[in-house]
């Protein structure tokens, strides 16, 4: 290599000696000696940078030489601590197993205490007329409420009845997460308003639900992972009402089972149950054997706020009972064309946080359909005097908006059309509005206003009644009803809420209706003595708490 360099060096001296006109122009001209001498100090210099070059190469390959041992030891572990890893999770597979057995079968003798519910809703109070004695009324006073008995109108200051229901709740949860729920409600109603009722034929004890729900079910998986399996008796938990009409908008209640929160996507689910139930509704004490029993099979579904509701049912034996006295409490004669089948559909809309989509607020509305047994659209298979024609047509909303600070109000309408009901070309047709305002004054005393307007069309074409033993018929008429009431209101709690309770009220009622109405039937409120058309003042004092 050194004589490489040398060469190289020569062959630059010679080059510079054989140009002197360069090195002329650099300023000056260099010796012999002088070219030798820089030529020599530089390649010094470059033997120098090779051996340099060669030791950092040395070095490099060392280093590498040393990272390849440490990346096989780094192997070596990685793979020596995979094997012990195994062995931990294979020996605590095993724990596990013992203890996930250990677990359940204390889950099934040793459930943990998660606590006692006690929940209830009661109301009370008096009704008087202008002249000092009980008044009538009630949600249910117009000729329409005898059409399966969801002609409704406001409720506030027309309610005499006392009326309770007490829930008790217990709550069990297991060591292995599931859960389970037992619930039973006790349910009194009466209008007589002594101290002490002995005997009392409005009076009725009810065990109104008594059921079981597991939930979080440790077995369960996929769409049911997160469903709840009830069987008992008990009210739908999909049923929801106007309050302020007492209307339920949909009523689903008997003796079954079924489950709920089948979720098949995050926005999508399902309920499904199966009923089985007597004719009539609370207070009926008509066919409370189990000759007659309606059994009904439901499919709810959800899709975020709307919900599709489907319901076959089938009642046999229905058209054997052919009596004067009808299940449902209206002494309709029953006839050979009594339904024993039928089918119900609804779709309903839920927003719990704005009014109709445009303000902050709530709303729920549903459109129904019902033929058959199912044309009692509030309350699907609890009226077994429809014929096997029967069909209903039947629209519910409500809303609560908040209207400023102090104001809240909430509107409702239910309108329903009815056809072939109770026997071939009959017909019913009605609708209710009404209006509940609330007034915040102070935090505990609000004013409370309602007002109510009903329409009705209604033809029996010849449906008959047993009154005392004697037949009547109902007669065709057409007119309207309408209500006013203002009522003074203390509270606790949120006196801004609308729906919040306790209340105890003082009330003003005012009433009138078309005086055809008086002749629909001999035997119900309108056109009774001293409630005839032309107005009629009631006053009282209720309360109402829900908790």
């Amino acid at each position: 290599m050194r004589l490489n360099i040398i060469y190289a060096g020569m062959s630059c001296l010679f080059i510079g000696m054989a140009s002197p006109a360069i090195s002329f122009a650099a300023g000056h001209m260099l010796t012999v000696e002088q070219r030798l001498a820089l030529l020599e100090q530089r390649l010094n210099q470059a033997e120098n940078d090779v051996r340099q070059a060669k030791l950092h190469a040395i070095q490099a390959e060392q280093q590498t030489r040393d990272a390849d041992a440490r990346a096989r030891m780094a192997e070596n572990r990685v793979q020596q601590l995979e094997n012990r890893t195994l062995a931990v999770e294979a020996q605590t597979a095993e724990t596990g197993k013992k203890i996930d057995d250990t677990a359940l079968a204390s889950a099934k003798t040793t459930p943990a205490d998660n606590g006692f519910e006690f929940s209830g809703y009661a109301r009370s109070g008096m009704l008087i007329n202008s002249n000092g004695r009980g008044a009538r009324g009630g949600p249910g006073v117009s000729p329409a409420s005898s059409i399966g008995g969801d002609a409704h109108v406001g409720r506030l200051g027309n309610e005499k009845d006392n009326y309770v229901e007490l829930s008790f709740i217990k709550h069990l949860q297991f060591d292995d997460g599931s859960k389970a729920r037992f619930k039973t409600m006790l349910a009194d109603g009466a209008n007589n308003p002594d101290p002490w009722v002995q005997d009392n034929d409005s009076h009725h004890l009810n065990v109104r639900q008594l059921y079981v729900e597991m939930t979080d079910l440790s077995s369960f998986g996929g769409p049911v992972k997160n469903a709840t399996l009830w069987a008992g008796k008990r009210f739908d938990r999909d049923n929801f009402d106007i309050h302020f009409t007492d209307s339920d908008i949909m009523f689903l209640g008997g003796t079954g089972g079924g489950i709920n929160d089948v979720q098949w996507t995050p926005h999508f689910k399902n309920d499904f149950s199966l009923y089985a139930r007597n004719f009539g509704d609370l207070g009926s004490d008509r066919y409370n054997d189990n000759d007659v029993q309606n059994v009904m099979l439901t499919a709810n579904s959800f899709y975020d706020n709307w919900q599709l509701m489907l319901t076959g049912m089938a009642a046999q034996g229905n058209d054997e009972l052919k009596d004067n006295t009808s299940t449902t409490g209206s002494y309709a004669l029953r006839s050979d064309n009594t339904a024993q089948h039928g089918y119900y559909a609804m779709l309903a809309y839920h927003d719990k946080e704005r009014f109709y989509g445009v303000l902050p607020g709530s709303s729920e509305s549903a459109l129904q359909f019902g033929h058959g047994l199912g044309a009692e659209a509030r309350q699907p298979g609890s009226d077994g005097d429809l014929t096997r024609d029967a069909m209903s047509v039947r629209f519910a909303s409500y809303g609560i908006l908040p209207v400023s600070k102090n104001w809240e109000i909430a509107p409702s309408v239910i309108a329903q059309h009815s056809e072939d009901r109770y026997r071939n070309g009959d017909r019913y047709d009605w609708a209710t509005f009404n209006l509940r305002a609330s007034q915040a004054i102070t935090q505990n005393f609000a004013l409370l206003y309602e007002a109510s307007w009903q329409y009705m069309d209604l033809n029996p074409n010849g449906r008959t009644y047993n009154n005392d033993g004697d037949i009547d018929a109902y007669q065709a008429v057409k007119g309207d009803f309408y209500k006013l009431t203002f009522a003074p209101t203390f509270k606790v709690g949120d006196v801004f809420d609308i729906k919040a309770r306790p209340e105890i009220r003082f009330f003003v009622t005012y009433m009138n209706w078309d005086k055809e109405l008086d002749r629909y039937a001999v035997n119900d409120d309108f056109g009774s003595a001293g409630f005839t058309a032309g107005g009629n003042w009631n006053f009282g004092v209720q309360t109402e708490i829900w908790f």
